[in-house]
């Protein structure tokens, strides 16, 4: 195992040999930038694979095999992250045991865990959905998955982030993070409210519901209310409010295509082996067109990694 990381607050990161893994490894180089924290890349080699494997080698040279390309893998990630950001510290390993609940024992002492977006064709690959799910439900800080395309900069240059807001102590939490993450980037946050799928066609004034007007001034003014709240404590944070319909993944998304950053809550860490991540989590992990944090509601938006 090649340079164990210590007890310092630092962003962890799943590589697994894709190009996925090295987006999310050159994100979190970035954003260990802007927190002056180092990164820690991670490889987790599963002994378990080995017991299936056909061949003439035993397991044990097959697991021998495994290390040595971990190894491998971490140094090429570690040569993006450089490339990218000579200045930030990084620290590599490897780890023997099962992926997912190898990785979230190591979120722990992360101020966020990193994960790319697809699954790679080598051994060792965890699928990002899995990883999001599982370290979400079960894990000890926010999850980001990086998704966009590969070195797009586009991407970086956008100046909002967008949070989904409900009145879940989950949306709250997320909203915190929100403005601690807008603030981090100098940029405008934008707060959406969905209310769900609604009859008739909004768009035409003539096919409304008679009561969406009052109703959508109800739900803005609420809203408005509690991001003010927020906007108190960062005044450096422009904030925007948008009320709106359909699904709360897609609406997110009509937002998101200007967007660095998509943020939403999660119920958070739970103990049942069965907890699976929320519908709108998961729509936009697979499909947005942006990195998405996704907050448990246990996690502190604290940045020094402290208690």
């Amino acid at each position: 195992m090649a340079n164990m990381a210590g007890s310092a607050p630092n962003l962890l990161v799943g590589v697994d040999g894709s190009l996925s893994a090295l987006d999310a490894a050159v994100w979190a180089a970035r954003e260990a930038e802007r927190r002056s924290v180092s990164v820690r890349l991670v490889h987790i080699v599963d002994p378990g694979e080995a017991e299936i494997e056909l061949g003439p080698w035993s397991q044990r040279r097959i697991l021998k095999y495994r290390e040595s390309r971990a190894v491998d893998l971490l140094a090429e990630a570690q040569l993006e992250v450089a490339a990218a950001c000579p200045e930030v510290a990084v620290e590599t390993s490897w780890v023997t045991g099962r992926p997912l609940p190898t990785l979230i024992a190591l979120s722990r002492q992360a101020l966020l865990t990193v994960v790319g977006s697809s699954r790679a064709q080598s051994q060792g690959a965890v699928h990002a959905g899995s990883v999001a799910v599982s370290v979400s439900a079960h894990g000890y800080g926010p999850v980001v998955v990086v998704r966009g395309a590969r070195n797009d900069s586009r991407v970086q240059q956008r100046r909002t982030v967008v949070v989904g807001v409900d009145s879940s102590e989950a949306a709250d939490n997320a909203t915190e993070w929100a403005f601690e993450e807008a603030a981090l980037r100098g940029a405008d946050l934008t707060a959406v409210f969905s209310c769900g799928e609604l009859p008739g066609s909004l768009a035409d004034p003539e096919a409304q519901p008679r009561w969406w007007p009052e109703y959508q001034a109800q739900q803005q003014e609420l809203l408005n209310q509690r991001i003010a709240r927020w906007s108190a404590r960062h005044p450096e944070v422009v904030a925007h409010c948008a009320v709106t319909t359909g699904r709360t993944a897609w609406a997110l998304m009509r937002y998101a295509h200007e967007a660095q950053l998509i943020v939403v809550g999660s119920r958070g860490r739970s103990e049942f082996v069965g907890s699976v991540l929320g519908s709108t989590s998961h729509a936009l992990i697979h499909h947005a067109p942006c990195p998405v944090m996704i907050v448990p509601s246990s996690a502190s938006a604290n940045r020094s990694g402290q208690p």
